[in-house]
């Protein structure tokens, strides 16, 4: 196939969805054309290339399969829009396992298994298409992906978690000369920062500079502040608040992440000061954290294995961990002299929220990744360390009314360019206001959902559609955003009434005119919504965030009940509590576990010496 141009290969892909298969002469990877077949006999030693496709968490993928004698040769995907970091990386697990095992009898990746799926169904479809009957095949022996067989039994620094705290520590305490592991229970690498937007909040960056916005630490250490209604601890927000500034820069140039050239404005915040990765994704951060990560010796980054226990000496001390290995069961006992803890919060572990707070139950889907279960809690209070907040959890309110997703096209909205309303077309909260007081907004109305508009002048100026056009099109198939010339048209799939929502959009217009909105005090720049078509989104909230964890002082030691430091054990993240209050304010996350993780890295260095 290399002799074939992308163009080539794809109407090869094209006859073979259509029923038939592109014969390849002799062998099969590096064969070129020689005819195709739908039934007809095929030249003596000539593999088969068919292709198939399956449904995954961002559209369409579509594989290639080369077989030949009954053997599959090789799988290539041709049409993937699934995340970097996550969905390449269980296609390249999956494909090594069929290949080399010659089963499809093999397990989902964890942490991507809409993606897994969606691969494995592809396969399937290939191989039925070349003869081969894929109900078979899944019934050959099973492959499972083995554990590396180096790994060492004493280091440094343990970091538990990979999502932005624990890259950041990770790599922290490395470029301080320790030798680090870095482990990660599911099959991918990123947590739940892999899965946000990555948007972070910090005070005087360079494009509210070149934009005349004026800014502080202290602004944004208020804003945090009151928008958990002074719950969270001012020392901790301060960290995060004089560190975030610092910890963008160190983003920047020793984790290789580029930012777009504009600014989000979240909930509750005072000013405009949110700055976005490229991609407006969180994955665009974890993929060059991994990246980076894997460069540096002695950093041993591992996958599939889940720290179960942390092992203490006879002073109270951190002295090890003990894990195991999720996929082939095999057990660990590591050796250490300090750990951070960068498990992310409790947000998918539905008994654990229930417990905690039973308003926020199974009665919620939730945005979180798999992984958050509440491990890090779990091990640390076994050995004594204090929890706190538990009970304060935040739902995101912008969310696939089906699955919890988080819904990136609601950056419309954070651009300032939506209008909210409910079924009866009405506005019934400040669009800008904090998170936890528009998902109680919204659970308030017809069906525990909303809705919000806009129209073709914001899609054409944001980009925002663009950019998240798998996400537009997965919706828009389940009639969960529509696209229409007329506001009747928008309305009609909803249920919305339409006409109550034309009399709404008509008065949000006089108020664009009028520069004040005296329904709800608007407080972002208006923009009028009159240019069809217009687009209409429904969604309702899910679990997003757990504000309670582990106790941490200003230096990320985490403490125990009486309040003392427990030696070698610190936290960076989700797992720390006590720094939200009780709501968090969006992109603040980013700002927490990036300064936080810093920090944490940087001091279980000096604490080991």
């Amino acid at each position: 196939m290399e002799g074939l141009s992308r163009r080539q290969f794809l109407t090869g892909a094209a006859l073979a969805t259509a029923g038939g298969a592109l014969a390849l002469g002799g062998c099969a990877p590096s064969g070129g054309t020689s005819g195709a077949s739908a039934g007809g006999s095929l030249p003596e030693g000539a593999g088969v290339a068919t292709v198939g496709t399956g449904m995954g968490k961002h559209g369409t993928i579509q594989v290639e399969v080369v077989t030949k004698d009954g053997a599959i040769e090789r799988i290539d995907v041709l049409e993937s829009r699934e995340s970097l970091g996550l969905g390449d990386v269980c296609f390249e697990k999956l494909g090594k396992l069929i290949v080399d095992n010659q089963t499809l009898n093999v397990d989902v990746v964890t942490g991507a298994s809409l993606s897994s799926m969606a691969y494995l169904t592809a396969v399937a479809e290939a191989l039925d298409q070349a003869g081969e009957k894929s109900s078979e095949w899944k019934k050959r022996d099973k492959a499972i992906e083995q554990p590396a067989e180096d790994i060492a039994e004493a280091y440094d620094v343990i970091v538990v978690g990979t999502g932005g705290a624990g890259f950041t520590a990770a790599i922290s305490a490395a470029n301080k000369g320790k030798s680090v592991l870095l482990m990660e229970k599911l099959g991918v690498f990123g947590g739940s920062t892999a899965l946000s937007g990555g948007e972070m909040a910090v005070p005087g960056n360079w494009i509210q500079t070149n934009s005349g916005v004026a800014d502080t630490p202290e602004q944004l250490a208020k804003d945090m502040l009151e928008g958990g209604d002074n719950r969270g601890d001012p020392e901790l927000v301060n960290v995060i608040a004089n560190g975030v500034y610092d910890a963008a820069q160190w983003l920047t140039y020793e984790g290789g992440v580029s930012w777009e050239h504009n600014l989000l404005f979240f909930g509750g915040h005072s000013v405009k000061r949110s700055i976005i990765p490229t991609g407006h994704i969180g994955n665009a951060m974890t993929t060059k954290l991994t990246t980076r990560a894997q460069s540096i010796d002695n950093i041993t980054l591992v996958d599939n294995t889940k720290a179960t226990a942390l092992v203490t000496g006879s002073d109270g001390s951190i002295s090890g961990v003990k894990a195991e290995n999720t996929v082939t069961g095999d057990e660990y006992s590591f050796s250490c002299k300090a750990v951070v803890l960068a498990s992310g919060g409790f947000g998918a572990n539905v008994e654990m929220r229930a417990e905690a707070n039973p308003d926020y139950g199974e009665q919620f889907n939730s945005t979180d990744s798999v992984g958050a279960q509440g491990d890090g809690l779990t091990m640390a209070s076994a050995i004594g360390a204090d929890l706190v907040d538990m009970e304060l959890i935040q739902t995101y309110p912008i969310c696939d009314v089906d699955n919890g997703a988080l819904l990136y096209l609601d950056d419309l909205r954070l651009d300032e360019r939506t209008v909210m309303f409910n079924k009866e077309g009405k506005r019934f909260v400040e669009e800008l206001d904090r998170r936890d007081v528009l998902s109680s907004a919204i659970l308030a109305q017809t069906d525990e959902r909303a809705y919000e508009i806009w129209d073709q002048a914001a899609a054409d100026e944001t980009k925002v559609v663009d950019i998240h056009s798998d996400e537009f099109e997965n919706l828009a198939s389940r009639k969960l955003c529509v696209k229409a010339d007329t506001l009747e048209e928008a309305c009609e799939p909803f249920g919305i009434d339409a006409a109550a929502l034309t009399e709404t959009i008509e008065q949000w217009n006089s108020y664009v005119d009028a520069g004040a909105d005296p329904d709800f005090n608007y407080r972002g720049t208006m923009h009028k919504i009159d240019t069809p078509p217009y687009y209409i989104m429904a969604y309702k909230p899910a679990v997003h965030y757990t504000m309670g964890g582990l106790r941490i002082n200003p230096s990320a030691e985490v403490l125990d009940t009486a309040g003392a430091p427990i030696p070698g054990l610190f936290a960076a993240g989700e797992v720390a509590g006590h720094k939200m209050g009780t709501n968090r304010l969006g992109s603040t996350s980013m700002a927490d576990i990036y300064t936080f993780g810093r920090i944490a890295g940087d001091n279980a260095a000096a604490y080991v010496g």
